[in-house]
């Protein structure tokens, strides 16, 4: 049987096994290459492997065994960390992919920079400077002002996006990132330990881009409107389709466009993040050779539009024309419900009221009951609990019912000296502020 070989997984059980779905869908087995155990239900996976895929030699190696024992069309990852690998091993097997290049200029926010100014667009992206040392930082300061964003050039999931306001906070922000991006830590920085970028902070509103490279002919699937927090920029709503007008949604996909082209990429789905200025202008954050995550291509495009994205990914990966066919027009969206404070999560005391609200699809645990939760710039991740995925006819009939459903979750904590069973309530979540630039 035809075979897709997936290096690594989604975090949530709910995309990871929308991937293995959807391969089926398609008439494909699916073999994973992983850390660890993925949360697939057993009988979607014919193979597993479980290898360190940082070690990129013993992953090649346990690749290319798998790749002897079936016949393999085609290798995905679904998060950053991979990119570069799947890219070197689909060239190495002569399989559709992106290009290593390419993958290398999308893995590093500044290289990403660099392509489009080559390109002779500046004027698609915020000023930035790149930072390596505490010298390079001053000059970073002193060129780009204030306020403005530092962030590590290779980290994903908004992990590490920190504002500078003005001279007093450089020191600081700068001695947390270098921390954090320590690769000790986190292995996702070995290749680039402390290596960050300093650029202005943009005001506007955010939105990301979801498309596929097929060959080199791109294929914009559609505009996501998203809602970030301060002051460490922690994605927390997400809606499609957009509710930009014509011309404003013209400006995101020439930017789209312009740095898919400038990166040089190809047969591979694509997820752009940037702002809209007040001035209908579009200006880059990041762009990505995977798909987009928040539920985004998993859920809401399915259920917006009707468009398999993860179908069509993988078919794009193995060689086949994707199906993009439009059969629905209704909004969806997905809200993360954000810890109001650190401690031993306990469940949401308001679940069965989210449950009951009309339009409500899922709500996905992204934190198991008895989580010890960290906030920013402790921890990143541990802070979203969990999601809400609502689909309405409307963009702000979807905006109301997940405003709604953050109010009502009431995430619960178990206090010192008790289980998680004794959890105390602390109250319904609170809708985050308005969003920033990440």
């Amino acid at each position: 049987m035809p075979s897709v070989l997936f290096v690594n997984t989604r975090r949530s059980p709910l995309e990871v096994n929308a991937t293995a779905l959807a391969a089926h869908r398609l008439g494909f087995e699916v073999l994973v290459l992983a850390d660890r155990q993925p949360p697939f239900a057993g009988e979607l996976v014919a193979e597993t492997r479980i290898v360190d895929t940082f070690d990129t030699a013993a992953a090649r190696e346990a690749a290319l065994e798998l790749v002897r024992r079936h016949d393999v069309r085609g290798v995905l990852t679904w998060g950053d960390r991979d990119v570069e690998f799947v890219a070197g091993l689909t060239t190495e097997l002569g399989l559709p992919g992106l290009p290593p290049a390419a993958a290398r200029t999308v893995r590093n926010k500044f290289l990403t920079r660099e392509a489009l100014a080559a390109a002779g667009r500046p004027d698609l992206m915020p000023r930035y400077a790149l930072v390596h040392d505490e010298e390079s930082l001053g000059r970073a300061a002193a060129h780009v002002g204030y306020p403005a964003v530092l962030k590590p050039t290779g980290a994903s999931g908004s992990r590490g996006i920190h504002r500078v306001h003005g001279p007093d906070d450089l020191a600081t922000e700068y001695g947390l990132l270098r921390s954090f991006t320590r690769p000790e830590r986190d292995p996702i920085f070995r290749a680039r330990p402390g290596e960050l970028i300093y650029e202005e902070l943009l005001g506007g509103t955010e939105h990301s881009v979801e498309g596929l490279v097929v060959g080199d002919e791109i294929r914009i699937v559609g505009i996501t409107d998203k809602w970030v927090a301060a002051p460490y920029s922690v994605e927390y709503l997400q809606i499609h389709p957009t509710a930009l007008d014509r011309g404003q949604q013209d400006a995101v996909e020439e930017l789209a466009a312009r740095t898919v082209r400038a990166a040089g990429m190809r047969d591979c789905a694509f997820h752009l993040e940037c702002r809209l200025l007040p001035d209908g202008t579009a200006r880059l954050l990041e762009i990505a050779g995977r798909i987009g995550g928040g539920y985004i291509t998993s859920h809401l495009i399915p259920l917006a539009t009707g468009i398999d994205f993860y179908a069509a990914a993988i078919a794009v990966a193995t060689g086949n024309a994707p199906d993009l066919e439009r059969r629905g027009t209704l909004h969806a969206g997905s809200r993360q419900l954000i810890s109001p404070r650190a401690g031993t999560f306990t469940g949401f005391t308001g679940l069965n009221t989210v449950l009951e609200l009309p339009g409500v699809e899922h709500v996905a645990l992204d934190q198991a009951v008895g989580t010890r939760v960290a906030l920013p710039p402790e921890d990143y991740m541990s802070c979203v609990l969990g999601s809400v995925i609502a689909r309405r006819a409307s963009h702000s009939a979807v905006h109301e019912v997940l405003r709604q459903a953050a109010q009502a979750a009431a995430p619960a904590f178990a206090e010192p000296g008790q289980g998680p069973e004794h959890g105390e309530s602390h109250g319904p979540s609170q809708s985050a502020p308005a969003a920033h630039a990440r």
